[in-house]
């Protein structure tokens, strides 16, 4: 199975005055013919959150305008730039959210790896949270298929980006000890995808590799980087084997798109 994994896009309405806007627009349609143009093409496309900066309906339906260029199917979780209520009523036209739930939760059920997005979002500002009805959600849906690899997909990073000036993303630090304490309990959980910190991360989390994918938005990306790297949008690619897992391999696309 193949996920081509995008985040943090941050975009405005089309006509937005603000330059950064056409910039970011231009970068995410530039990972999407990068993406359209993979051979094998991937499986699906997971957006890890943020896909607007202010969540706005018009911002989304520019979102929407442009990432139905994908010839893979797309499937979201909310950032905390996008709430809860944004994504809902952006993406229910697809099916695989309910417009009337209380979190963006849900399983895709399709492929080699089940896909379970998991939601991160706190009322209490940008940084993230689970609470007790949430971890309860994720424990009964990853009960529900025992034998079947699975990918947690969620917006805040449940782990600390040291090399950020915020290593953190969430309120609490019990929160992420509650989520590891119900992955570790799952053990066909074989990896976690997040976003919001713009910039790449590795670590393990209730015995699972866990990861962060640099901003679609250059201009938003943090961090130290290659020169190649300059102004040029990135995502990544996640190949799973069932005998070795996940690997990964980030794009840099513009001036030729190049695997790393």
């Amino acid at each position: 199975m193949i996920i081509a994994q995008i985040a943090d896009t941050h975009l405005g309405e089309v006509n937005a005055s603000d330059a950064v806007f056409p910039a970011r627009a231009e970068n995410l349609q530039a990972c999407i013919a990068d993406i359209n143009s993979l051979d094998p093409l991937p499986d699906v496309v997971i957006h890890t959150g943020d896909l607007t900066q202010h969540g706005q309906a018009a911002e989304f339906a520019h979102a929407r305008s442009l990432l139905s260029k994908l010839k893979a199917p797309l499937y979201v979780t909310a950032g905390n730039r996008d709430g809860r209520e944004g994504i809902a009523q952006a993406f229910a036209v697809d099916g695989y959210l309910n417009p009337d739930g209380n979190f963006i939760h849900y399983a895709i059920e399709e492929y080699a790896v089940r896909l379970v997005a998991v939601d991160s979002l706190s009322e209490d500002g940008p940084k993230g949270d689970f609470c007790e009805a949430r971890l309860t959600a994720l424990d009964a849906t990853l009960s529900e298929a025992p034998a079947r690899p699975t990918a947690l997909f969620m917006h805040h990073p449940p782990f600390d980006v040291t090399s950020a000036p915020d290593p953190f993303a969430y309120h609490r630090r019990e929160a992420v000890s509650n989520l590891a304490a119900v992955i570790s309990q799952h053990p066909q959980v074989v990896r976690l995808f997040a976003g919001h910190m713009h910039r790449p991360w590795t670590a393990v989390v209730g015995g699972v590799t866990a990861s962060t994918v640099p901003s679609v938005a250059a201009d938003l990306r943090y961090g130290s980087y290659p020169p190649a790297m300059a102004g040029r949008p990135v995502y990544l690619v996640h190949r799973f084997e069932i005998d070795c897992g996940f690997f990964s391999e980030t794009r840099l696309v513009g001036n030729g798109a190049e695997a790393q």
